[in-house]
């Protein structure tokens, strides 16, 4: 099994009722968990309440850095049936009603979805796909009433998805259970919060405004999942703390061909803008059911590797999987091994802007991982003291392949950098004396520190990023390599 710190690529598992144990959890976490998800889509918010406390009270007693993850329900359509299935045959007609009943007397079968106020803005012609690309619909109207007509068979289910690609309905940004999630994400201290459907920076806005009149300071993830939000997606990763290429939604939306080439836009965007961003659904499907995966999934974690994500995420597989550690062992050792196999200059393919002496600091401290890389000279990590974490982040975003061991004030900063690349995040208390300059002593403390806990030997040598003084954001400047 991969030790969770030896990758830097990190993992985003979902929690359900096949790892929600104290037990699983801490495995998960051994076989390198970064980040826990809480999908508010499922289970009632006492549940998922519970769970929360679980995870925090295992992390503390493993003395381990692993963040939250709250993920809203958002505005999505869903299929609502009087029956709980109906069959579905090529070239049946469905209505789509307020109402979901079937006439009595009558062949006509009707559905409703969730937000049936949209139904009225449907158009003729219009396509419309359930069950997340399972079936296929287009509208139909007569005698003003409006019908799905189906271009694919099955068995549909009531609550399934209902997608309707590249339309723009006037839907509220949270809904009553998103209110809920963020009361909920208050009270446990979440870490990050993920908005579903996002369409511009007005959705991000609109969040951010409640989590403000809360006093939620947890960093804001917005899901691509709509043709819309790839519209504005410049704007929407400037609004954002950190986006997710939420593949699932996004495939139906924007047709799956073009999501491996938007997966890579989106990411490059993210990486040049210092935006953490997670690449999610799907990537170990089969591993659901079997314990292994498939050579296309593990082919898919390494392109998103290769594409520089900052995380790779696990849904069913880990929430409802028969190997739910073994899916996470799988990602790790995969991202592991392919981290290693390119080591480019990003800053050869990427746009990065330099807007202050940090931001040079950084670059500075990369060109001395690269000078020592073509002088093969053994340098083991970074060391960065920060108080604000935004150092190690600058940093981060040129995906430098050695460990950026982040020394920082409070446990809510390192929990805030749980999820970025490369960092690993770490409290020692001797290190921060606020207000006082920032000493040699310092330092030789954290690499002490790093010995200590096995991440360092003697003689291991460290390029180190620090400021003048604590308690100074964006005031790093000094980069040296030094030696334990």
């Amino acid at each position: 099994m991969v030790n969770s710190q030896s990758k830097l690529t990190k993992i985003v598992a979902t929690i359900g009722p096949a790892s929600d144990s104290v037990e699983k959890i801490e495995e998960l976490i051994r076989a390198g968990v970064n980040v826990f998800r809480f999908n508010f889509k499922h289970n009632t918010v006492e549940w998922h309440a519970e769970r929360i406390h679980r995870v925090k009270s295992v992390v503390q007693k493993m003395g381990a850095f692993v963040g939250t993850l709250i993920d809203l329900q958002g505005p999505e359509i869903r299929i609502k049936m009087i029956q709980e299935s109906i069959k579905v045959t090529h070239g049946m007609r469905i209505l789509l009603d307020e109402m979901s009943y079937i006439e009595k007397n009558t062949h006509i079968v009707a559905l409703s979805i969730t937000h049936p106020g949209i139904i009225k803005h449907l158009k003729k012609g219009q396509e419309v796909i359930a069950d997340d690309g399972s079936f296929e619909f287009v509208i139909d109207h007569e005698n003003g009433k409006t019908y799905l007509v189906s271009k694919s068979e099955g068995v549909l289910k009531t609550n399934k998805t209902l997608n309707i690609p590249g339309a723009d309905f006037p839907f509220p940004t949270l809904i009553e259970r998103d209110f809920e999630g963020l009361e909920l994400a208050r009270l446990k201290e979440i870490d990050y919060i993920a908005l579903s459907f996002v369409r511009s920076k007005k959705d991000v806005l609109a969040l951010r405004e409640e989590m403000k009149k809360l006093g939620i300071d947890s960093k804001i993830v917005s899901k691509i999942e709509t043709k819309k939000a790839i519209d504005f997606i410049d704007e929407i990763i400037e609004a954002s703390d950190g986006i997710m290429v939420a593949r699932g939604d996004l495939a139906v939306e924007a047709a799956y061909e073009q999501v491996p080439s938007l997966q890579k836009k989106i990411i490059k965007k993210c990486v040049e803008a210092g935006t953490f961003v997670i690449t999610a659904t799907q990537m170990l499907e089969s591993m659901i059911e079997h314990p292994y995966p498939t050579r296309a999934e593990v082919s898919d974690i390494a392109n998103a590797v290769f594409d520089n994500t900052s995380a790779v995420m696990l849904s069913g597989e880990t929430a409802t999987g028969n190997y739910s550690v073994k899916a996470v062992s799988t990602m790790a050792k995969t991202a592991t091994y392919n981290e290693m196999a390119f080591d480019n200059d990003l800053r050869l393919t990427h746009k990065y802007s330099l807007l202050g002496v940090e931001d040079m600091m950084c670059e500075a401290a990369y060109d001395l991982y690269r000078s020592s890389k073509v002088l093969k000279a053994h340098i083991k990590g970074f060391i960065v003291l920060t108080h604000s974490g935004r150092t190690p982040r600058l940093l981060s975003c040129y995906r430098p392949r050695l460990p950026i061991y982040t020394f920082c004030p409070s446990k809510k900063v390192a929990d805030g950098l749980t999820i970025e690349f490369g960092i690993i995040p770490l409290i020692q208390d001797a290190t921060h004396v606020t207000t006082q300059e920032v000493t040699g002593e310092n330092v030789r403390t954290a690499m002490q520190y790093l010995i200590k806990k096995g991440f360092a030997e003697k003689g291991d040598s460290f390029i180190v990023l620090h400021g003048d003084r604590w308690a100074v954001t964006g005031g790093t400047s000094t980069v040296k390599i030094v030696t334990c």
